[in-house]
């Protein structure tokens, strides 16, 4: 076992498998061993950056444009879905008042139950048609048609709240192409990149959350009303408007995918191929590399991945991805129900929790990398886990009275009751900027308050008071960012040098399935029985799955070459 700058290989083992050579181009691996530049003859292959001591600096340029473009996608992805995430609960409302909380459940899962059945499937035909740049078109694409859809509703006869499932259901079927991305970071970063391209690409996710919820709030002056249509029954406001500039800024993105702009890199098999030519020339202790031919021979006989390692690593950003959901599809509903905020107040105050997690979120993914060379991804990863689990639990209801009460009669007119007439709520002012907000629990706009004609829970349980929603909060986006970048970093290097597309879709799915099940789980749970039984089930789930991760740590290495006379390990530093 030699140690070197970007880790650590190790030589074992022998197992078979029908890994084919024509999946592998080995022809130049020959040509590049002779080069001074690559390798001592002592064969030092500790020693090789690959990126920087073998690939051309043009090459090496170019490479980093193009994961430049694949980032630019993630942020509008990102910004796209963060830009309405705040309000979909009072547009919902404002379309269709009859669809009641039940459905919001419905509503938030129709993006993730697309994306589970698209992220595989674009996984799939990535690797089929070996390049990303057509489907990523088409996906941006349909993303633009989703968001005009979305914000045509108004337009459309009732009931509404079909359209807007299938505008959001097509929004989740572009985004699908987020296993693309991840695909091919997997392929156009070395090992030694991988973990630093992750968590840059999920700080730039995590940058569109900290301006999407800021975006919401400068249209908060257009109100929510009807007064500035653009044509018919279409109107400009704070739910549309958003909508609009998230279709543009998909075409922008679909443009930046045209031949021209954006070119594709295999780097990481090129790696691979060098790698592991090196580790069997150091074995036969020749001057000379072994011929394409042989190469070709013994790498067919390579081992497939981990498939254990790999179920876990889904299971385990599937429910990263629960615990994260479950904070949107409640945040807004506990404002308003817990602390009588009315629907506008609540799409503010949100927006700016929202806003600031980014930043906190950010800063977090931007220190990721070093802080895995020195502590390794799975201790990170295990870190992430117990602050998801412990989030929920700041959230149970403590001793104190009921929430502020809603009541509404058959005309459908609200009034809210405060326990303390003169509460926190009432005398609340949020200030962002230019923009200062107050926070009455009576107001024009809808109020607020738990609704204990529909939920008799309000009447008896505990509010939840809003210094626990902020500790809550802050565990749960401290979790979040640690979970999901460390496990897409180790599910990346337990695959090692096969095509990653497939089952990179495959975990975009795991985690689609949580999107899916936990909205409606969540709202679900939280409308019959309260929430102390809905935290208590989120805490359940995330000590299940810290029991998971406890007993599989040792499954969760990268992937190892072998029968190539010695194998060479991806690694996790």
């Amino acid at each position: 076992m030699m140690a070197g700058r970007s880790g650590t290989y190790s030589f074992d083992g022998n197992s078979e498998s029908n890994f084919t050579p024509k999946s592998l181009d080995i022809g130049d691996v020959s040509k590049k061993c002779s080069t001074k530049e690559t390798v001592s003859i002592s064969g030092d292959v500790d020693e090789v950056d690959y990126a920087k001591d073998v690939e051309p600096a043009a090459e090496r340029r170019r490479r980093y444009f193009s994961l430049a473009i694949i980032t630019l996608t993630a942020f509008t992805f990102n910004l796209s879905f963060s830009i309405i995430l705040t309000s979909a609960k009072p547009y919902l409302d404002q379309m269709d008042p009859e669809a009641g909380t039940q459905f919001l459940g419905l509503f938030i899962s129709a993006q993730p139950l697309a994306q589970l059945f698209f992220s595989p499937l674009l996984g799939f035909l990535g690797n089929k048609f070996g390049s990303i740049r057509i489907l990523s078109i088409l996906s941006t694409l349909v993303l633009a048609t989703g968001f005009v859809l979305y914000a045509c509703v108004s337009a459309l006869p009732g009931p509404r709240r079909w359209y807007l499932f299938a505008a959001r259901f097509l929004i989740g079927a572009a985004a699908g192409s987020t296993t693309l991305c991840f695909s091919y970071i997997a392929s156009a970063t070395t090992v030694k990149e991988r973990t630093t391209a992750i968590s840059l690409f999920s700080l730039a996710g995590s940058t569109a959350f900290v301006l999407g919820p800021v975006i919401q709030l400068a249209f908060a002056p257009l109100g929510v009303g009807t007064d500035m249509p653009i044509g018919g029954d279409l109107y400009i406001n704070l739910f549309t408007a958003p909508s609009w500039l998230s279709a543009g800024m998909a075409l922008f993105n679909a443009f930046v995918f045209l031949p021209g702009i954006f070119s594709e890199h295999n780097v990481a098999k090129k790696e691979g191929d060098f790698v592991a030519t090196m580790a069997a020339k150091k074995r036969s202790g020749k001057a000379t590399c072994p011929s394409p031919g042989e190469m070709a021979e013994k790498i067919q006989k390579q081992k497939r991945p981990d498939k254990w390692a790999l179920v876990v690593c889904i299971v385990i950003f599937a429910s990263v991805q629960f615990n994260f959901i479950f904070l949107e599809s409640v945040a807004t509903l506990l404002v308003i129900e817990q602390l009588g905020l009315s629907e506008k107040s609540a799409i503010i105050v949100v927006g700016l929790a929202f806003a600031g997690a980014g930043v906190y979120s950010g800063l977090i993914f931007a220190i990721l990398g070093p802080l895995a060379r020195r502590m390794g991804e799975r201790i990170l990863l295990m870190i992430g886990v117990f602050f998801l689990a412990l989030g929920p639990v700041m959230l149970y209801p403590c001793t104190g009275p009921p929430p502020p009460l809603k009541y509404s009669d058959v005309g459908n007119v609200s009034t809210s009751l405060a326990f303390e007439k003169e509460s926190l709520i009432e005398q609340l002012t949020f200030s962002y900027g230019w923009l200062s907000v107050p926070m009455p629990v009576s107001s024009n706009n809808v109020s607020g308050g738990c609704p204990i004609d529909l939920q008799p829970w309000c009447g008896y349980t505990s509010a939840i008071r809003w210094q626990q929603l902020i500790a809550g909060f802050i565990l749960i986006v401290t979790g979040f960012p640690m979970g999901a970048a460390m496990t897409n970093a180790i599910f990346s290097k337990i695959i090692g040098p096969f095509p990653q597309g497939t089952w990179m879709g495959i975990l975009a799915a795991g985690a689609c399935f949580a999107r899916v099940l936990c909205p409606i789980c969540v709202t679900n749970i939280y409308s019959v029985y309260g929430p102390l039984a809905t935290f208590a089930f989120m805490t359940g789930v995330m000590v299940l799955v810290l029991m998971l991760l406890v007993i599989y740590y040792r499954h969760l290495v990268p992937y190892r070459y072998e029968n190539i006379e010695e194998s060479v390990p991806y690694l996790i530093t």
